[in-house]
């Protein structure tokens, strides 16, 4: 059978999210005339796999490759974020055509009267593809998992605002949390709810388990190439009922590339990342989820990651780098005008949306510091920018190049293939490096959080600013719209003079989808879930 949703559902969050519905100004206008345009693409939603439908194979294009299947890897959809929840499915899903977190592997979520207790059940009669029964102690270990810094988990700064995880019984787990948190349950639905069965991962080596995963998805993994291919087979025990097709997952560099390869049949479903190339696949009529990403795109700037000791750690040098970029030139240049270029934290779309700004193009500023730091620290104006190996990363790097050179600068362009480049950034390996941070509206505070608070797992500059950690305490604190427009007003403002990294434009994403396929859904960050999935003869 398959599954059905739960009755008694205590989803959620619903003081603080809901907050969705209130707008400040026209926002509320110009966010329902882009979720109206985002909708007419969506595929059919509530289709689902039965016995009938069994069989085939759905072919992936990914636009950075899952780098193994440890625990915590798999948060993001441009990052593989499929191939994990495939694997160990996950306990929450944030809905966005409603707006809110749905229960998943779960049964329900409920909270305190403050949001510092939250109390997560757990459905009955499933079990991992091993065999063993899913419990609460898995749920409570998988957490500790995330919380340890070995682990290396990008979901680290947001498992550790969870003072304690006690599993009550065998499906009730009590999360207590430090502090307040109405968006606690965008934790559930990310990599931290895709439970690891303690039993089997302590009988292995973290090691071991990069390659050879169980979960309680849908699918279990039979083919990991790193880098190049992952192969997925239905799991023959899924709680949720049958599941038809086998999963392939391939790296076609680029999205023009992976555009061309769905357009040619070569894929079923694949991930384009970028205006440009959204644009021309809606104009195409091609389905597909679509997500706006605030600080989609950004410049990051080593601001002491690994030891890097260089011009950048100098904030002059980072405001420099802010006004030199000609942001709406960047967007005719790279999109055709198609992008939405800001240098604001925070999406126009965004419910938390309350006028913000970052620095303004200003070149003549942008030269006058950029000759300070010269003159202060003899610096000859060097630096370098890594870049992907995809077409439009290298077309995006020579136009930052000229607009940096132009202040003063003298630019350096380092190519190297995306994964490499993503490598990198997460060790330290760079001074600075075109990017995006991975802001879901489901709970934005935690992904700033996660990239601009020293220990998160997620800052990749290596930025350690009390001014910036206590904006967004500020931020975590905040418990409704107004209090929370006016926590990212402040934190907006701190991020303008410290500038770790700076933003270009928002992020535009889109997981496209062959009209053959059916029963997919999305949920935070546009990881695509394949449990319903069939494909039509």
């Amino acid at each position: 059978m398959k599954r059905t949703a739960p009755t008694s559902v205590a989803v959620l969050a619903a003081a603080a999210l809901a907050l969705t519905a209130c707008g400040g100004g026209d926002n509320g206008a110009s966010e329902t005339a882009a979720r109206a345009d985002a909708d007419s693409f969506l595929p059919t939603m509530g289709e689902e796999c039965t016995e009938d439908t069994a069989g085939g194979t759905i072919t992936m294009g990914e636009y950075v490759m899952l780098p193994s299947f440890a625990p915590g890897q798999g948060q993001y959809g441009t990052r593989g974020g499929a191939q994990s929840a495939a694997v160990y499915d996950r306990l929450m899903r944030w809905d966005s055509q409603a707006g809110e977190f749905v229960p998943q592997l779960a049964e329900g979520l409920e909270s305190n009267e403050d949001n510092t207790v939250w109390t997560l059940t757990l459905r009955e009669g499933v079990t991992f593809s091993n065999g063993d029964p899913l419990t609460a102690e898995d749920v409570a270990f998988t957490l500790g998992l995330h919380q340890d810094p070995a682990t290396r988990s990008t979901a680290m700064t947001d498992a550790l605002q969870v003072a304690d995880a006690e599993a009550v019984d065998p499906l009730t787990v009590e999360f207590t949390l430090d502090e307040p948190w109405a968006g606690f349950p965008v934790l559930l639905s990310g990599t931290v709810g895709e439970v690891i069965p303690r039993q089997a991962y302590e009988a292995s080596s973290p090691d071991a388990w990069e390659t050879a995963p169980i979960g309680a998805g849908a699918f279990v993994l039979e083919e990991f190439v790193p880098g190049q291919k992952t192969v997925l087979t239905p799991n023959p025990d899924y709680y949720g009922g049958p599941v038809c097709p086998t999963l392939e997952f391939i790296r076609i560099p680029g999205s023009q590339g992976t555009f061309e390869a769905f357009q040619n049949g070569e894929l079923q479903v694949g991930y384009l990342r970028g205006a440009k190339f959204v644009a021309e696949a809606q104009d195409a009529g091609v389905q597909g989820f679509h997500d706006i990403i605030s600080s989609g795109s950004v410049v990051n700037m080593n601001s002491g990651a690994a030891g890097y000791d260089g011009v950048l750690t100098d904030q002059r040098a980072r405001q420099a780098v802010a006004y030199a970029l000609d942001r709406e030139l960047m967007d005719q240049r790279l999109t055709g005008g198609n992008g939405e270029p800001t240098s604001a934290l925070l999406a126009e779309s965004s419910r938390f949306y309350d006028g913000q700004e970052g620095p303004a193009y200003n070149q003549e500023r942008a030269a006058e510091l950029v000759a300070e730091v010269k003159a202060d620290t003899g610096w000859d104006g060097a630096v370098t920018i890594l870049i992907a190996d995809g077409p439009e990363n290298i077309e995006a790097g020579v136009v930052n190049k000229a607009l940096l050179d132009a202040a003063g600068f003298n630019v350096t362009i380092e190519n190297a293939p995306v994964s490499q480049v993503t490598a990198r950034q997460f060790t330290g390996d760079y001074e600075i490096v075109l990017s995006g941070i991975a802001v879901s509206d489901a709970d934005p505070a935690s992904a700033f959080a996660s990239a601009l608070t020293p220990t998160g797992a997620t800052n990749l500059t290596g930025v350690d600013d009390p001014r910036l950690t206590a904006a967004i305490t500020e931020l975590k604190a905040a418990s409704d719209l107004e209090s929370q427009k006016a926590a990212f007003t402040a934190l907006q403002e701190v991020h303008n003079e410290v500038l770790p990294f700076t933003v270009i434009a928002n992020g535009d994403e889109y997981a496209i989808v062959d009209g053959s396929v059916h029963g997919l859904k999305a949920t935070m960050l546009n990881v695509v879930m394949f449990d319903d999935a069939y494909v039509e003869d």
